[in-house]
């Protein structure tokens, strides 16, 4: 959503703006491309491959800052408060956020985050910590493993398919990526999948497991609250989120901070603060091109918000 987020988050003259999921680099080298040298640009991730390739490609723009943390981690980080204190002591213009894993993990087959190609059961977005996918499966037993796959995957078959893969790991058949899909594949048929033109079978597993093993949706809440008290008054948030737990997350959290009730009942019992403006209420999807182009684009929603008040 390269457009959308130009359009959208573009950096003001002297602006100080914040990348909590730098990747490769994509949407920052396109937002420094618009801005002036005065603006100041921090880019955060915790894979270092990804942060390799984004200092290759960014690394030789003064304005450009990068920190190796997780987005929920890096609040309390000392890199992110000193850069604050020496660029940003009166607050954030934009920040921003694409959630979910990245184009080079899918497409790394060493990263084991895809059921395309053959690889390690791993799914860690920082190698360098942390339980990889498979030592993560061999400390579950059919019940956890059934409720992360309904909970995070929201695969209705979860408790066949959690008792596939637990019989897959007991009897040492359970090693490499394909082999998880295999086991999903013994309870929901990918030949049925693909004649009535559905979702791989394997693709709410994966998503699932992937989700648990780096804590993805953990702290997203809090970490959208301390985003908006970093941002300066109008200042701008977008989050793109790639599936349902994580827009319900994003989309729920900008309502409560606009001062929108959703509890029971239809007035809220006590006045709620406002601290943000909600931009396109529905979200932002990726055009008819982007989708055609780049197919899994067509999960992604953009959400914005503003910070209140503003004039604007």
């Amino acid at each position: 959503m390269l457009q959308e987020v130009v359009e959208n988050l573009a950096i003001p003259k002297n602006g100080r703006a914040l990348d909590l999921t730098l990747g490769l680099g994509g949407h920052a080298e396109a937002l420094l491309s618009k801005a002036d040298s005065s603006i100041r640009y921090l880019g955060v991730d915790r894979d270092s491959e990804a942060r390799e390739i984004a200092i290759q490609r960014l690394g030789k723009d003064e304005r450009f800052s990068i920190i190796a943390s997780t987005y929920e981690d890096v609040w309390e980080t000392r890199g992110l408060q000193e850069w604050m204190i020496q660029y940003a002591p009166d607050g954030l213009d934009i920040v921003l956020a694409d959630l979910g894993a990245s184009s080079l993990q899918f497409k790394t087959p060493e990263r084991g985050f895809s059921f395309m190609a053959e690889g390690p059961l791993d799914m860690r977005m920082d190698t360098a910590n942390g339980l990889t996918a498979l030592e993560w499966l061999e400390q579950q037993d059919e019940t956890t493993l059934a409720d992360i796959l309904y909970k995070y995957g929201e695969e209705r078959a979860s408790r066949p398919i959690s008792k596939a893969i637990i019989k897959a790991l007991e009897s040492g058949k359970l090693r490499t990526t394909l082999d998880l899909a295999n086991s999903v594949y013994t309870v929901l048929p990918r030949e049925i999948a693909k004649r009535k033109k559905r979702i791989d079978p394997a693709t709410r597993t994966f998503q699932a497991i992937r989700i648990a093993v780096n804590s993805e949706l953990v702290g997203l809440e809090q970490t959208i609250e301390k985003a908006v008290t970093a941002l300066k008054f109008c200042g701008r948030i977008g989050i793109i989120s790639f599936h349902s737990l994580e827009d319900r997350i994003v989309k729920q959290t900008f309502r409560r901070l606009a001062g929108i009730y959703d509890g029971p009942g239809r007035e809220s019992p006590k006045a709620m603060p406002k601290f943000l403006k909600i931009i396109s209420p529905g979200g932002i999807k990726p055009g008819e091109t982007e989708c055609a182009v780049n197919p899994p684009s067509r999960s992604a929603r953009l959400r914005l918000a503003q910070r209140m008040p503003c004039d604007i």
